[in-house]
């Protein structure tokens, strides 16, 4: 599309081809979509071709409304326009050049309002109401002087010029053809002076000024020459009406070369047929009627057949359509539940979540109390030894009884010390790792991890850092590891994935910890004595 725009002004047909090349060019994004669309209209524009299809050009004309600027929107309409005429669909057709033509005029922009109603007038033309017609040309005429486009004035005032013949207004129709004319040949433009010198030819015809329609006609012949036959045909015709049947063959005949005019190879047989009948050579004037409706009939062939090919493209570019609205249909479908199940998830976490946080504060509350309860304990304790001790007395049954007591409170923070740590966020991300790991793609914990394993649970439990710290035990570094994971209670094919060694080493290790720390026959945890330091 970079390149087709760049081709737009000096090489339409090139741009053209290169637009046609996008295979499907509707399987475009929006954006994408819409500057096809744009480019493919003036391409077509240029070269007279037909525009896209209605549907096509209503999903562009959609987008530029949304993110377009008014003169985008207004070719936009424009194009949508002639789309609605080629389909033979007037009243959908006048909407939108009506729609295009009021946001042109309230943002002044001339230029377009003046295309939009020149082809108006053609619907008018096509529809046959002439005043209607000539009322267009007039604004456009009016909105390309205002916009200074002298070249599309010139043609404007040439259409209003026709209309004026129609209508026997000839010398109104004359000098409107005349004006047009001293635009056209002082902007130099040799198919513009091709085509007003035509008209003008036209309209001498039409007041019986031969000599000068003969000048107009092949003034326009010198200045179009890539397609002489409806300038030819133009003269036959003008010879043919002044009764002077020998000229009128001469251009009929000569007519009779390639044009890209669809209409003048059955119209020159027809002016033959005019012709020989006037002659009264009725076998060759039946010989030009045989000859005109074969190709009118092949004509009407070409198109019928023109037709169903497009009648093809239209299917083909529906059911194109059709499953791109499905396509978005299903992916509008498919991220409404995505969407709905990561809102549930995100719900049940958070539920999930806030239950945690709920059950640690409960549990901070209870170890609160148990530890208030605790220090309460050891007070009366000691009150009672200090007594006992002043009078030289035994020890009480309820000291022993006190000291039980603290024995049992003792265990129950404990409990609550590691049953908090089991419920922090950190405990529950390192258990994932675990869960997911694997021993031969091992996931050991890296230095930012320890540092935050040991951190939580110093902060838990303030002495075990202290107890670490004094090391009385003489721990090594690998040992002191095996004790700060005991805390999270795993087995050892975890604790391994977690050191990033085999199963053996960690059992190893484990075994030297205990030693160390005197558990070897008995089933407390190396996390439980490690407690039992802080009371």
């Amino acid at each position: 599309m970079n390149r087709a725009e760049g081709f737009i002004e000096a090489d339409p047909d090139s741009a053209y081809t290169l637009l046609n090349s996008i295979e499907v060019p509707d399987n475009l994004n929006d954006r994408q979509f819409a500057r096809w669309c744009m480019l493919y209209g003036q391409a077509a524009d240029k070269l007279f071709k037909d525009m896209p299809y209605v549907i096509q050009l209503n999903r562009a004309l959609h987008w530029y409304k949304k993110h377009g600027t008014p003169e985008q929107q207004a070719w936009m309409g424009l194009y949508l326009g002639r789309s609605y005429m080629e389909d033979k669909l007037f009243i959908p057709a006048t909407e939108v050049y009506s729609e295009a033509l009021d946001l042109s005029k309230e943002k002044h922009l001339y230029n377009v309002a003046g295309y939009i109603c020149s082809y108006m007038a053609d619907l008018y033309e096509y529809t046959g109401q002439v005043s209607e017609e000539r009322r267009k040309f007039e604004e456009a005429a009016e909105f390309f002087k205002k916009a200074r486009n002298e070249r599309s004035f010139a043609f404007a005032l040439r259409d209003i010029s026709k209309t004026c013949v129609f209508d026997d207004s000839t010398s109104l129709a004359l000098a409107l053809m005349l004006k047009a004319d001293s635009i056209v040949t002082t902007l130099n433009d040799s198919v513009g002076m091709a085509s007003i010198a035509n008209g003008l030819g036209n309209v001498y015809a039409s007041i019986g000024e031969i000599e000068k329609a003969k000048s107009c006609y092949q003034r326009s012949f010198s200045y179009d020459t890539t397609d002489l036959a409806p300038h030819y045909l133009a003269l036959s015709s003008l010879y043919y009406s002044n009764d002077i049947l020998d000229s009128a063959r001469y251009y009929q005949e000569k007519a009779d070369c390639p044009t890209d005019n669809l209409y003048t190879p059955s119209d020159r047989l027809y002016m033959g047929y005019l012709i020989e009948k006037e002659a009264n050579d009725i076998s060759k004037a039946f010989q030009y009627l045989e000859q005109f409706y074969e190709a009118k009939d092949s004509l009407y062939d070409e198109q019928k057949q023109v037709d169903i090919v497009d009648a093809e493209k239209r299917h083909n570019l529906f059911t194109v359509v059709k499953k791109n609205r499905k396509l978005q249909t299903d992916m509008y479908i498919v991220s409404s539940v995505a969407i709905f199940i990561c809102l549930v998830l995100c719900v049940l976490y958070q539920a999930r979540d806030r239950r945690r946080l709920n059950k640690i504060n409960k549990q901070q509350l209870v170890l609160d109390e148990k530890e208030y309860q605790l220090t309460e304990l050891r007070n009366e304790i000691r009150e009672k030894e200090a007594v006992q001790k002043e009078k030289g007395e035994t020890e009480h049954e309820d000291v022993e009884l006190i000291r039980n007591k603290i024995s049992q409170v003792q265990k129950e923070v404990i409990a609550l010390k590691c049953d908090k740590l089991q419920y922090s966020s950190l405990f529950k991300q390192i258990k994932d790792r675990c869960q997911k790991g694997h021993l031969k793609d091992m996931q050991a914990l890296s230095k930012k991890d320890w540092d935050s394993l040991i951190a939580l649970i110093d902060s838990a439990c303030p002495n075990v850092l202290t107890f670490i710290c004094n090391n009385p035990l003489g721990l090594t570094k690998a040992e002191i590891e095996i004790c700060y994971l005991s805390f999270l209670g795993l087995g050892l094919n975890e604790e391994a994935i977690l050191l990033g060694i085999n199963t053996d080493s960690v059992n190893k290790r484990r075994l030297r910890t205990r030693h160390k720390l005197n558990l070897v026959n008995t089933k407390t945890g190396i996390n439980e004595f490690l407690i039992s330091q802080t009371l």
